[in-house]
């Protein structure tokens, strides 16, 4: 049965309330984690020594989301009485679910398509889950000050590399150019090593991301998220003239926030960011007005993105490029591509990750850069998932933001009543154990060189490790300065603000793919799942209450069982061991075709193992003195395989043509 108001902590037991802490912590350590370490947008191969531990590390950040998700669901099944909050996320997740599958069977590289869908996957589940757990204002609260505090440190890293380490980075690259490519795969005199300079030599400011528009991305949801912080501090500024200073302080956390925006110079995350702040300011004026013609705005707004993006696509077709710089020239190359890949997968679309794959084909003639992303996030989830997936995807995203600007009771439910801990309480041991978590995981993920003094590992540490989470407890203690209560604040004003958060990096990434790098895609949902949240402080938002019975207990406990063993056995345990003996075969001489050969038995879907081999194979025909046509054969014979594993992929074909010629068979070359 479904009711409407009821005081969800009240009927809780003290083991839930223990469980959603520590459910709440390993959110928030996953949140932080992927906010401080460069995680790509999407599955990279592990064939190049520097990407070896971004599939293993994506997905097992995922596996923790799923994890905790399950083991919540199956905890709260098995309590006196189970509450689900409905966030509006579930039914278009449920398309999307069914869309990635069927792309999934259609794609050429079914590892890249498995790893990218449980990659956004595991967020929205956390959104999910936290719309469930952030059931007082204080956690909250919590949660937004993390996130603030999480853009004061990419502030001092975007600070750092502005001010010192790019320049660093040019003179080390200018002093020893192949000791700089060698460890990122890059071959000198390529196009690569062309855009890796071009990236070097302008200095941009990225943070702890892949670009500054991601980082740029990333400033804007944090920038809202201290807005919001400031603007509960303002509230009580009228109620309470003793916290003025406290204000300043939290005013000056939110300034170095917004100033990460700044020194990014993404011009894109630029402009999104003053149309949300456009949007935001506009609703304090007239938000009263924007909510009792919401439905006619929306038309209005539709229409107009439609009547806009014709207009580009006739700009486009007829000047064979988009208004602007070079920049914009490129992203209108993508966006053909992307056209024309479409229209021979209209269906599945081509399977998540594989963009990347088919777009060789498909791109024009005169367009320089390969990507695997279209820059539109409309048009890289049509072409990797397909229609229907496109339909759940935006069902996902689009529907709770029009719940919450869904007109609302303003007297709060019972529900939202303040209960728990006080802030403070709350607050302590949260920041600790993120801290301990940024403290001792993240040299596990980013570990020093094995090179140098030990003044100067010392001095790394310090630099790396210990100052940044020093930097997180300082923006945390700037953004909440001394705050006690549990209140949030006033509620409509700070939900406005998250929902232009939300709106902003969706407009930035109709020209950008930030939005799915995981550490902005991770930040994104839990933004809209503070949203969700402070929508269930009013009685118009529904819940599903049950008591279950033995049956559906022990059929969602299996359920749950299967889905974590699938997941575990399909996505995480093939890659992590084939990631490990790829990685000790580059590491090591002496057993490395062997160990290339089991890393392509522990995972028969990727090829990355099998490509990486024959490469080897390759270097050692052409290195060794007297050439040996077994080298050839063993080169052709993993190239093929890997051509199995991704038919898509031209650079099998490539190398294996190359083989061909070497060995003489020019028929088949």
């Amino acid at each position: 049965m479904t009711k409407a108001a009821i005081s969800s902590s009240s009927s809780k037991s003290k083991g839930q309330v223990v469980l959603e802490y520590v459910l709440l912590a390993l959110c928030l350590c996953v949140i932080a984690l992927r906010a401080m370490f460069t995680e790509g947008p999407a599955a990279r191969s592990a064939a190049l020594p520097a990407n070896l531990n971004d599939s293993v590390y994506s997905l097992s950040m995922s596996a923790v989301l799923f994890l905790s998700f399950v083991v919540w669901l199956i905890m709260g099944l098995y309590s006196k009485r189970f509450v689900y909050r409905f966030s509006g996320i579930e039914v278009g997740l449920c398309i999307f679910c069914i869309a990635a599958i069927a792309a999934g069977f259609a794609a050429a590289n079914k590892r890249a398509a498995i790893t990218n869908f449980v990659t956004l996957l595991g967020p929205i589940l956390l959104a999910i889950l936290l719309v469930q757990i952030l059931d007082s204002h204080a956690r909250i609260k919590l949660l937004m000050a993390v996130i603030a505090a999480l853009g004061v440190v990419s502030a001092y890293q975007c600070t750092e590399q502005f001010s010192v380490s790019n320049q660093m980075m040019i003179e080390q690259y200018e002093q020893g150019r192949d000791a700089v490519l060698e460890p990122l795969g890059i071959q000198p005199g390529t196009f690569a090593q062309f855009l890796f300079e071009h990236r070097l030599y302008t200095k941009g400011v990225r943070g702890f991301f892949t670009t500054s528009n991601s980082a740029g991305s990333f400033a804007l949801l944090a920038s809202f998220a201290a807005v919001g912080l400031f603007i509960g501090k303002l509230k009580s500024l009228k109620n309470d003239a003793s916290v003025s200073l406290r204000l300043v302080i939290t005013g000056i956390g939110a300034a170095i926030v917004i100033l990460c925006l700044v020194i990014t110079r993404s011009r894109g995350a630029i402009a999104a960011s003053l149309t949300a702040a456009a949007m935001f300011i506009a609703y304090l004026l007239f938000g009263n007005w924007l909510k009792k013609y919401r439905k006619i705005i929306f038309i209005i707004c539709l229409l107009l993105f439609v009547v806009v993006g014709c207009a580009v696509v006739r700009y486009g077709i007829a000047h064979g490029r988009l208004p602007g710089g070079n920049s914009m020239l490129v992203r209108w190359q993508y966006w053909t591509g992307a056209a024309k890949m479409y229209a021979d997968c209209p269906l599945t679309g081509v399977g998540g990750g594989n963009f990347g794959s088919f777009y060789p084909h498909y791109k024009s003639p005169s367009a320089l850069e390969t990507v695997a992303d279209p820059h539109n996030f409309v048009l890289s989830i049509l072409t990797q998932y397909g229609p229907l997936g496109l339909i759940g995807f935006l069902a996902v995203v689009l529907v709770p933001l029009w719940r919450a600007v869904s007109p609302r009771p303003v007297s709060p439910s019972a529900e939202t009543r303040q209960h728990g801990p006080a802030f403070f309480k709350l607050a302590v041991p949260m920041v600790i154990v993120v801290s301990a978590a940024l403290l001792f995981i993240r040299p596990i993920l980013s570990p020093l060189p094995s090179v140098g003094s030990l003044q100067e590992k010392n001095a790394a540490i310090i630099v790396l490790y210990v100052v940044p989470m020093v930097v997180f407890i300082i923006g945390f203690l700037l953004l909440t300065a001394g705050e006690v209560s549990n209140k949030t604040g006033p509620v409509n004003i700070i939900a406005a603000g998250l929902f232009c958060a939300c709106l902003g990096v969706l407009i930035h990434n109709l020209i950008d793919f930030a939005v799915f790098e995981p550490g902005v895609f991770t930040t994104f949902w839990a933004i809209m799942a503070c949203l969700i949240a402070l929508g269930f402080g009013h009685k118009s938002r529904r819940q599903f209450v049950v008591k279950p019975a033995l049956f559906t207990r022990v059929l969602v406990t299996a359920g749950g069982l299967v889905i974590v063993w699938a997941y575990l056995n399909y996505a995480f345990v093939p890659v992590a061991k084939a990631g490990a003996n790829i990685k000790l075969a580059i590491q090591g001489p002496g057993y490395t075709h062997e160990l290339l050969d089991e890393a392509a038995k522990d995972d028969p879907l990727d090829p990355s193992a099998l490509n990486l081999n024959g490469r080897l194979y390759l270097q050692d025909y052409n290195d060794t003195g007297k050439k040996q046509p077994v080298l050839l054969e063993k080169a052709a014979k993993c190239f093929l395989g890997a051509i199995e594993r991704n038919e898509a992929s031209f650079k099998n074909y490539d190398k294996l043509s190359t083989v061909y010629r070497l060995l003489g068979d020019t028929q088949k070359a």
